[in-house]
C-alpha cells in the first residue's frame, strides 16, 4: 500500500530494492521520491563520465627554452 505524506514532509526512510536496506528518500508532492544513496551514486557516476569525456588538457611548450 502506498504511502501518503503532508506536503510539508521532506524525507522518510524506506525500503530501498537497488541498496538492499532501508534508506532516506525524499518526499516529492506527498509520494515517495528517489532514494538519497541511488541518487549520489547516479550523480557520481554522471561527473565520472564527464570527466572521461573531457579531452586533457593541452601542454603549452616554452617559446625560448
Amino acid at each position: 500500500m502506498p504511502h501518503h505524506f503532508t506536503k510539508s514532509t521532506v524525507q522518510a526512510t524506506f525500503w530501498c530494492k537497488p541498496c538492499g536496506k532501508p534508506t532516506v528518500h525524499r518526499v516529492d508532492d506527498g509520494r515517495r521520491g528517489a532514494c538519497h544513496e541511488c541518487l549520489a551514486k547516479r550523480e557520481a557516476e554522471a561527473v565520472q563520465r564527464e570527466a572521461e569525456k573531457k579531452p586533457p588538457a593541452a601542454v603549452q611548450e616554452r617559446l625560448f627554452g
